[in-house]
C-alpha cells in the first residue's frame, strides 16, 4: 500500500528533503536499523536497542489531554527518485523502505498510545522530516550528530517558572520531592525576609550579585532528605519552619553569618550538612520555639569551627555527600 502525506519539499545543499505530516497508523510501516551482532550477512545497524520503559513513559505522557509532541522525527529513503511529490502531496510507493534515523522511541511510544486508544489518527498528526538518497552510513552520521552535538540545556529556570504558575503537571521526569523543594527555596529567598537565606540564593539565569552565596540548584538538592519522605507536604509551612531553624543557628553563632564568605556554614558543606542531615530531624520532632534550645550545643563549636581557612574545623571533613554526612555526625554529637 502506498503512503500519501501532505508535505512541503525543500533542499539543503544537494540533499532533497520533505516536511510531512503522518498519521499514527502509518508509523508502523517505518523501519528501525537496529544493531544485530548475530547477523550472518555481516551487516550491522547503528540504532541502539529499544528501552521498553521509555516507550511506556512516552505513551503514558499522552494520557494528559494537553500533551503534544511538536518536534519532528527524521526519516530517510535510501533509494533515489523513489518518492513522488506533486501539489504538496508526497507519495511513498508500496514496497519502499523508510528508515527511522532519529525518533525510534517516540515512534514506538506513539504507536503504543495509538494501540491503547489514548491517541487517534484524526486528532493527532505527527511531523517528520524525510530525506532521500542518504546511505546507511550517511544516516548513521546524522544519528551521531543529533545525539552527541546537541547540548543539554539547564532547565532549572523553565522548571521554576512552571512551578510558580502552578503548572507542575507539565514537568516531565521531575522527582516528586523536587517540586516542593523549588517552592521552599523560592519562599526562603524571596518571601521570608527574616531568615539568613533571604536574597542570598542565586536564581537560575540571574547575574551573580555580591549578596549571593548559594545557587538555587544546589539549595534545592540539599532539601531532598527533608521532602522525600512525603510527611512534610506544605511548602510554605516547610519554608517558614526551615527559616526558623536557620534563624536559631544564626542567633547562636552570629559571627559565621555576618561575613558568610569567610565561613562555610552557608556554603555547600554547611548547607548540605544542616539541611540534609540535621534539619529533617528538627522539622519532624520539634516545635519552632524549641529550635534554639535544641541547637544550643553549637556554641561548643563556635564560629572558629566554621572558618573557611580553619583546616581543623568543618573544612576537614571534605566535600561530597560522604564528607557532609561526617560533618553532620560531628554536629549531632555536639547537640547531644
Amino acid at each position: 500500500m502506498s503512503l500519501i502525506f501532505p508535505a512541503i519539499c525543500f533542499n539543503q545543499r544537494s540533499t532533497k528533503m520533505y516536511i510531512a505530516i503522518v498519521r499514527l497508523s502509518d508509523l508502523e510501516y517505518f523501519s528501525i536499523d537496529l544493531l544485530n551482532p548475530q547477523n550472518i550477512a555481516g551487516r550491522n545497524g547503528y540504532q541502539r536497542n529499544l528501552d521498553e520503559r521509555r516507550i511506556k513513559k512516552i505513551a503514558a505522557f499522552f494520557e494528559r489531554s494537553s500533551a503534544i509532541m511538536p518536534v519532528a522525527g527524521l526519516l530517510n529513503v535510501r533509494e533515489k527518485d523513489r518518492l513522488k511529490f506533486k501539489n504538496n502531496r508526497m507519495v511513498i510507493p508500496d514496497g519502499t523502505k523508510v528508515w527511522v534515523v532519529d525518533m525510534q522511541h517516540r515512534l514506538k511510544g506513539l504507536l503504543l498510545a495509538h494501540e491503547q486508544k489514548i491517541l487517534k489518527d484524526n486528532s493527532f498528526g505527527f511531523p517528520v522530516v524525510i530525506t532521500e538518497g542518504l546511505s546507511q552510513v550517511d544516516e548513521a552520521i546524522q544519528f551521531y550528530i543529533i545525539n552527541t552535538k546537541a547540548k543539554k540545556m539547564d532547565v532549572a529556570l523553565t522548571r521554576r517558572l512552571l512551578i510558580a504558575n502552578n503548572k507542575v503537571r507539565e514537568i516531565v521526569d521531575t522527582k516528586p520531592w523536587e517540586i516542593p523543594a523549588v517552592q521552599v527555596t523560592m519562599e526562603l529567598n524571596r518571601s521570608l525576609p527574616v531568615n539568613p537565606w533571604y536574597g542570598r540564593i542565586r536564581q537560575p539565569n540571574e547575574e551573580k550579585q555580591p549578596l549571593h552565596i548559594a545557587t538555587e540548584k544546589s539549595f534545592v538538592q540539599s532539601l531532598r532528605q527533608i521532602l522525600i519522605p512525603g510527611r512534610l507536604k506544605h511548602p510554605k509551612r516547610v519554608a517558614r519552619r526551615l527559616g526558623e531553624f536557620w534563624k536559631a543557628i544564626k542567633e547562636i553563632i552570629p559571627e559565621a553569618f555576618d561575613d558568610p564568605r569567610a565561613y562555610i556554614i552557608q556554603k555547600t558543606p554547611g548547607m548540605f550538612a544542616l539541611n540534609s542531615f540535621i534539619a529533617p530531624i528538627f522539622l519532624a520532632r520539634y516545635k519552632d520555639r524549641e529550635f534554639s534550645e535544641k541547637l544550643a550545643g553549637l556554641k561548643k563549636l563556635g564560629p572558629k569551627f566554621w572558618r573557611g581557612r580553619n583546616k581543623q574545623g568543618a573544612k576537614r571533613f571534605g566535600t561530597g555527600m560522604g564528607g557532609y554526612a561526617l560533618l553532620a555526625d560531628h554536629i549531632k554529637k555536639q547537640l547531644g
